[in-house]
């Protein structure tokens, strides 16, 4: 019987990896050249929205990440095992778009996917604890907290893109104003108003600031308070403002004002809640710990290298 070379190898699923990658590589790069090319050539000003890139790189995104689970377990749990399993997460994620448990295809689908790959690199980070080296253990736990970094931001992206709520609401000064949707209300305590800086033609200053306070209440209560400001600059001619931002354990709060009428007391706020944005900011966070850690082992581990060989010439001239 003429033996059959395996297919699920770690080399050849990082082949695979690779090519998937640039396809992803290549819709991104062509999204971000057509407004380019057509302004160049027609004149025209488009505009591609984030669901243009959203629709054309999810399947190849999910294909990316299976690929890399693959190539993380098949050097370990065999053909066999990893087509088993990789098979069983992929039939749950089918099953999850089915009965859609989330209410979002997006989220249904990725859930799965990404508990594969982190299962994957959990199981090579314990994996990396059986080597015999100090040094080649470090390495590899710290190449795996990179790639577990990049899965919890991959994470927070799909969560916080299609779970946000956002809205906006005219809200008049000792008013409270109601966002549906969103747990949070707002209630404007105090508009003020003044001229900042050099005084500028016929205007006392250069640009007029309007400093808006209100208290933030969350699902009834009171939560905490916050302020935004409108500022109108003279000398340049536009309006620009500030922003609140809370981040919280489990989701993000982001305030900004929209427009304003002082004579009506009255300011159109912009809000939006961002849930589960933290395995972002956590995912960040793990990534740069790798990395520092990858960096120092190496740097260690160079300067030992130069110390030994320093003292093995030593030796050697005595």
């Amino acid at each position: 019987m003429k033996n059959t070379r395996p297919l699920l190898t770690p080399k050849n699923t990082m082949l695979a990896a690779v090519v998937v990658f640039l396809l992803l590589a290549t819709i991104i790069l062509m999204g971000m050249l057509t407004p380019l090319i057509a302004k160049l050539t027609t004149g025209a000003e488009i505009r591609l929205e984030p669901s243009y890139f959203n629709y054309r790189t999810a399947l190849p995104t999910a294909g990316l990440v299976i690929l890399l689970s693959v190539c993380m377990l098949a050097g370990y749990l065999g053909q066999k095992n990893t087509a088993l399993i990789v098979a069983g997460y992929t039939a749950l994620a089918a099953f999850f778009a089915f009965i859609s448990p989330f209410g979002n295809l997006a989220i249904d689908v990725s859930i799965p996917i990404i508990a594969l790959a982190v299962f994957a690199t959990i199981y090579k980070i314990g994996k990396t604890f059986t080597r015999s080296s100090f040094v080649a253990t470090a390495r590899g736990a710290s190449a795996h907290i990179i790639h577990l970094g990049i899965l919890f931001i991959l994470l927070g992206i799909v969560l916080s893109a299609n779970m946000k709520v956002e809205g906006s609401n005219l809200i008049s000064s000792g008013n409270m104003g109601q966002f549906p949707g969103q747990d949070y209300a707002i209630k404007v305590s105090n508009m003020s108003s003044y001229y900042s800086g050099d005084p500028y033609q016929t205007y006392p200053g250069s640009a007029y600031t309007t400093e808006v306070d209100f208290d933030i209440y969350r699902n009834g209560a009171y939560f905490r308070e916050g302020q935004v400001k409108y500022i109108t600059d003279f000398k340049w001619g536009q309006s620009y403002t500030t922003t609140y931002i809370h981040r919280g354990l489990t989701e993000e709060l982001f305030i900004a004002p929209r427009a304003i009428s002082l004579q009506k007391g009255e300011i159109d706020l912009y809000m939006r809640t961002v849930p589960y944005i933290n395995f972002l900011w956590g995912g960040f966070y793990l990534m740069v710990i790798g990395i520092t850690a990858l960096i120092a082992i190496d740097y260690g581990s160079d300067r030992r290298s130069r110390v030994q060989k320093q003292d093995k010439n030593i030796r050697g001239k005595v």
